[in-house]
């Protein structure tokens, strides 16, 4: 229903709320609610392209814009704008397909020094004004995807939803499939998704962008996400003081002829990761590094982390996590095995990153420097290790702290402690034995309980001796193993025919025993109980 609007002789036709006669009559749309964008033409039957009656729409601006259950076919991208609303009936009811590779030609559009090219291929564009961003911009309940199928269109440098600058977005129960990336924005704060998934495409979500100009962001929430099906990479998270809740990553790094470069890359201060995870992947699982274009390092907390079928780094690369340049990540709780892939390593921390592991549940030992490995001044601190075999399921590490102390449980193999010098790569393990003492054992792991020393007598050598008598020898050599002359050594006898002795000397082999007359002859007659130290 339409009504006669007489003071009205200005307003243009835009085909849905708003009709001029061939007289120049202004008639208004008389509603309540949504506008739907059938009132401006659009068919949603697949078949007709509907570009330029879901443009008029949302040109309208009389609030939220409704697309009903159907496939709309378009050839351009799409534009929002600030305040704009788009609302269907949900991804598998609603879906806007772009069939063509055309690119919009909206220019660039600056912010301070940086510059924002508009003109790409995209299904939905969210268009900023110059030294502004797109605000309030709120989607929900569609699919947005280039093509039928995911090879129908030629990637490119393609987007399903692109915003360079925006804040205060919300999307909520929305999917992208079929481009190169899904979700991308460079610059965005105030962000909220919410059960949003991007498919089938190379770049799953890019959350700002420090690597374009003016880029990263704040304040994002971001729940029960989605990447699925990705080769480059599932997660792009540039962004700090952010929280990304139960999302996913599955189907990562799929593609050997185009090898994944990460599934979650995470920079940003106070960034938080909680009950995500990943399955069936391949590539880098976490990487965490500075943030050169604002000069900050990256603080990263990943809390109750989960794979399953993990194959590890692709070809070519060697560690699942990666902390590096100043940054620091925390891993607490969760569970990260790798699968196959035995040339793959826990760690790498380097250039003063540092990485803490408290609670976390894995199938390899981190708390061997040849998994977890530190260079140029990298650190890891590591506090109630698990780390279990994949066949066996036996713990091998458990370790926890309590009021101010340290405690780990375990014996020589397992809850040692290895120390390797950074430098000769020579180690000492040290462990407590079932007595109670400490003992240390250099070089290869000890294959025992009483291997080793026990510490603060690694210099001391005892025992007892015993060597038969020929009845004309008088001297006699027991070797110490100490490699140095000892400062103090001490022989008693512990036989009738080791009595007698004049008196004891030694050198760096053997402590030596001279007798002034030789013992009687007997075999194994001489007994002695020995002790030596440096």
């Amino acid at each position: 229903m339409f009504r006669y609007n007489p003071a009205d002789t200005t307003s243009a036709d835009n085909g849905g709320t708003l009709l001029v006669s061939t007289s120049g009559a202004r008639f208004e749309r008389i509603f309540d609610g949504a506008v739907n964008v059938k009132w401006f033409g659009a068919r949603g039957d697949g078949s007709h392209d509907d570009t330029t009656a879901i443009q008029q729409a949302i040109d309208a601006k009389r609030g939220t814009v409704f697309m009903p259950k159907g496939k709309y076919l378009t050839s351009a991208p799409i534009v929002v704008q600030t305040g704009d609303s788009l609302v269907g009936e949900g991804p598998e009811s609603t879906i806007i397909e772009k069939t063509t590779v055309t690119a919009a030609t909206l220019g660039t559009r600056t912010m301070w020094s940086a510059v924002d090219n508009y003109n790409v291929d995209a299904v939905i564009i969210a268009l900023a004004p110059n030294n502004d961003y797109v605000r309030y911009l709120h989607i929900e309940g569609i699919m947005a995807k280039r093509g039928a199928a995911p090879e129908t269109l030629p990637k490119n440098a393609s987007y399903c939803f692109y915003a360079p600058r925006i804040y205060f977005l919300t999307q909520k129960n929305v999917e992208y499939r079929h481009a190169d990336t899904g979700y991308y924005t460079v610059n965005a704060w105030m962000v909220t998704l919410e059960r949003v998934s991007s498919r089938w495409v190379t770049k799953g979500f890019v959350c700002g962008d420090y690597d374009a100009q003016g880029g990263g962001g704040t304040s994002h929430t971001v729940t029960s996400c989605w990447a699925g099906a990705c080769e480059k990479w599932a997660w792009k998270i540039n962004v700090s003081y952010s929280n990304f809740i139960a999302c996913g990553a599955d189907y990562i790094g799929y593609n050997p002829a185009n090898p994944p470069e990460f599934i979650y890359q995470l920079r940003g201060v106070a960034l938080t990761l909680s009950g995500c995870g990943t399955e069936e992947a391949t590539g880098t699982l976490l990487s965490v590094y500075n943030i050169p274009s604002i000069g900050l390092s990256s603080s990263v907390n990943v809390v109750g982390f989960m794979t399953y079928n993990y194959y590890g780094p692709a070809a070519g690369e060697t560690y699942a996590v990666s902390v590096k340049n100043s940054s620091m990540l925390t891993l607490t709780g969760g569970d990260m095995a790798i699968v196959g892939n035995p040339g793959a390593k826990f760690a790498e921390i380097t250039n003063s990153a540092k990485l803490f592991i408290n609670g976390l549940s894995t199938n390899r030992d981190y708390l061997d420097d040849a998994q977890t490995v530190c260079t140029t001044l990298g650190e890891v601190s590591i506090s109630g290790a698990k780390m279990k075999s994949l066949t066996n399921g036996q713990e091998k590490r458990d370790s926890y702290s309590t009021n101010g102390s340290i405690n780990i449980v375990g014996a020589w193999n397992k809850g040692l402690l290895k120390f390797t010098d950074s430098t000769s790569r020579e180690a000492s393990h040290l462990w407590v034995d079932a007595l109670g003492s400490l003992r240390i054992k250099k070089g290869v792991e000890p294959t025992s309980d009483s291997d080793g020393q026990v510490v603060g007598e690694q210099n001391v050598k005892r025992g007892t001796s015993v060597q038969s008598a020929d009845g004309s020898q008088a001297t006699f050599y027991i070797p110490h193993g100490l490699g140095n002359t000892p400062n103090f050594y001490n022989v008693i006898p512990a036989s009738a025919k080791a009595s007698g002795i004049q008196h004891v000397g030694a050198d760096s082999s053997n402590i030596i025993v001279y007798y002034a007359a030789a013992p009687g002859s007997a075999a194994n007659g001489l007994i002695w109980k020995w002790e030596a130290r440096l």
